[in-house]
């Protein structure tokens, strides 16, 4: 095949979390996940959005690509390029050649072409790969089962794939496939990808706490508040180096989530199942490994798939140390599949020497300051935030119109869960009424809607609270007496005249700053939460100092006011800790390198309450170490911040909120800016901030 001057090589991942990267020379130039393009949270299958913006960033078209290599699930391309989920770039008028490879194979090769190894052992582990008769990995590689029956190859998917990276080859050494599972039975916590796959049963269990098994890091974030001996089923059988799910637990479970209600209603239960499927999954997870080191005189290994996100886990296999050393890719679910075909184009189609990658996993486009003033400029604010002006003024006001006389009880703890704005919690004392800062104290009421029903109810609360459960509400625990000690009449009048009367905000201020890395670490050293902008967006799930809300760890109860009021999500979700490398040992119990934010440590304790809103419940803390080399602009803000205040430390999470995507564009992020608690936005040297108009 000739090549141009310059090699162009699109990989694309088209399964669930879909993703294209562009890779110029052996190099990814362009990366971006399908989600950030259309705003919807996993989005996928068809490619053809993420390949314009990747080609828009690097200022070429399709004619200029020399390789197109590609992979999804179930069916391998066999009826054409032209058209998968909707019609895609690749027709037959367009002479760029397209390979198909299988599922853990990409996964493969985005481990080795990203990590620092020149040669290594690969583990992929996720919930179910490609299936047996579309692996084009197989050849001299132990197949488990070996006795699957011909005619039934179709059925049975890759569970876990494990390989040598040696003198710029990839070898496969084992691979294990599982039949497919047909949840015949309906069994709530059933898989419904592979029957025995770690994966397939961890993300069932998420299905069943959360209705929803996509973010399985919410699972993982519930386990520390579980407790231990609740559950002694063995989710999986571990033997002859395979693992395999059991299933005569499964009938056991019968009350899968139904509501956000029912969540909260039920914590306790939920909790202790995330405790339990925690444990199980490392259990398995570290018999998997040490199982497979025996197959390898590999000191290295990188480690990816899905599986490989749970930072728990992967905590405990560095302690374990069956491996001397262990690259754990930041991308390791279905995103980083384009990433991996890229890699296969360059170096196993086109033959090329390897390039070493830098360790950076920001991707994205990046926009010019004249791109960035100009959306700034243009910006529009919106008239008026009616439903989220309503509610927010209408708890600012509550306390004022406390009716003290009629308190008797000790104490009263009430919640407001109001989805898409906030949670509001408000403690009720004799003769006093605060906003509760105490995240572990268990809510006496609970009161649930959304915020047109909410706004809908106490515009008309005289008959709308004689009902329990109206609509899209739910009422938990006695609601009467949160109504006698509020003068609610009063209460909505006065929000009704305040709402209806001023827009949301006057203006949009912002200002440019000739030292923003100074200017912003003031801000943080104030207390104020940051919306943090900066160059191209990362890949991957994690926000690690380009797309993040940032916050002093030290702040009383800012953990809490990021989930309720900025990321609008559950309690319970941790944040993580961004620290200068050089001074990760003098905060946590841990030494070297977790520069993707997926390895947990514990944090030293005379620091545990020092800086609690990076403090997990069971004093785990998923760190993120930065350096000047992979995130210069990072590493000096929060150099900045040490020298305000003598912490190398920042809270550090994704710029969205609870089902959005991470922001991608400057518009998006002031969007975003004006539809939460954040204090004030940085893009790039702009500093923004909100001019509320005056009561």
């Amino acid at each position: 095949m000739s090549l141009k001057r310059d090699s162009y090589i699109i990989g694309s991942g088209l399964t669930h979390d879909g993703s294209v990267c562009l890779m110029k020379n052996g190099s990814i130039l362009v990366a971006v996940e399908k989600e950030r393009i259309t705003r919807l949270k996993h989005d996928g299958l068809n490619d053809a959005d993420a390949i314009d913006y990747c080609l828009h960033a690097a200022g070429i078209t399709l004619h200029d690509i020399d390789l197109v290599v590609q992979n999804s699930n179930y069916g391998f391309f066999e009826y054409g390029n032209g058209h998968y989920h909707g019609p895609r770039h690749f027709t037959s008028t367009l002479d760029v050649p397209v390979v198909t490879i299988s599922h853990h194979l990409a996964h493969a090769y985005y481990g080795i072409g990203s990590s620092p190894y020149d040669q290594s052992a690969v583990l992929v582990l996720d919930g179910c790969g490609s299936l047996y008769d579309e692996c084009i990995d197989l050849k001299d590689a132990l197949i488990l089962p070996d006795n699957i029956p011909h005619d039934l190859l179709h059925l049975y998917v890759e569970k876990d794939s494990f390989y040598h990276y040696h003198n710029n080859q990839l070898s496969t050494i084992c691979k294990d496939f599982s039949p497919f599972g047909l949840v015949l039975k309906e069994y709530p916590m059933h898989p419904t990808s592979a029957m025995h796959s770690i994966g397939g049963v961890y993300a069932s269990i998420t299905a069943y706490c959360f209705a929803n098994g996509d973010d399985t890091g919410k699972l993982m974030g519930l386990a520390p508040y579980g407790k231990p001996g609740v559950y002694d089923y063995s989710i999986f059988e571990l033997k002859n180096g395979r693992v395999f799910v059991n299933y005569d637990w499964m009938k056991t479970f019968r009350q899968p989530v139904r509501s956000q209600a029912d969540f909260w209603n039920n914590f306790q239960y939920y909790a202790d199942i995330a405790y339990w499927a925690q444990k199980e999954t490392e259990r398995a997870i570290l018999y998997l490994i040490r199982s497979r080191k025996e197959l390898t005189d590999a000191d290295n290994l990188c480690y990816t798939g899905g599986v490989a996100l749970n930072a728990v886990a992967n905590a405990k296999i560095l302690k374990e140390n069956i491996f001397k050393n262990v690259y754990f890719t930041p991308a390791a679910g279905d995103n980083g599949l384009a990433i991996g075909c890229a890699y296969y184009g360059w170096l196993e189609v086109l033959k090329r020497e390897r390039i070493k990658h830098n360790g950076s996993s920001c991707f994205g486009k990046v926009y010019s300051a004249g791109q960035i003033k100009t959306e700034i400029s243009n910006f529009v604010l919106p008239d008026k935030l009616s439903g989220k002006l309503f509610i927010d003024t209408f708890f600012e006001h509550l306390p004022f119109f406390f009716r003290k006389e009629e308190t008797d009880k000790e104490q009263f703890c009430m919640q407001f869960v109001i989805s898409g704005v906030g949670n509001f919690s408000f403690l009720i004392t004799p003769g006093k009424v605060s906003v509760n800062e105490d995240a572990s104290l268990q809510a006496d009421c609970v009161f649930y809607a959304d915020s047109i029903t909410f706004i809908n109810a106490v515009n008309d609360s005289a008959t709308f609270f004689k009902s329990k459960q109206k609509g899209n509400t739910f009422i938990l625990g006695d609601f009467g007496y949160f109504l006698r000690v509020i003068r609610m009449e009063e209460l909505v009048a006065t929000t009704r005249k305040l709402s209806q009367e001023q827009p949301a905000f006057k203006k949009i201020h912002f200002s440019e700053e000739s030292d923003v890395f100074a200017a912003t670490a003031r801000l943080l050293a104030d207390g104020k939460v940051i919306g943090w902008f900066q160059d191209g967006c990362e890949f991957g799930p994690r926000a690690l100092g380009n797309r993040s809300i940032l916050a002093d760890p030290r702040k009383a109860g800012v953990q809490k006011f990021i989930n309720n009021k900025v990321k609008f999500r559950e309690d319970f979700r941790p944040f993580a800790p961004a620290v200068l490398k050089e001074h990760v040992s003098d905060y946590f119990e841990f030494e070297g390198d977790s520069p993707y934010m997926i390895l947990v440590a514990p944090v030293k304790q005379e620091w545990k309450d020092k800086i609690a809103g990076v403090v997990h419940v069971d004093n785990s803390c998923r760190i993120q170490t930065v350096t000047s080399e992979s995130s210069p602009k990072f590493y000096q803000l929060i150099r900045e911040f040490k020298s305000l205040t003598d912490i190398p430390v920042l809270l550090n999470t994704s710029f969205n909120k609870k089902g959005m995507p991470i922001v991608e564009t400057p518009s998006q992020a002031l969007s975003y800016f004006f539809e939460c608690a954040l204090d004030c936005l940085v893009i790039d040297n702009y500093i923004i901030t909100k001019e509320l108009n005056e009561a």
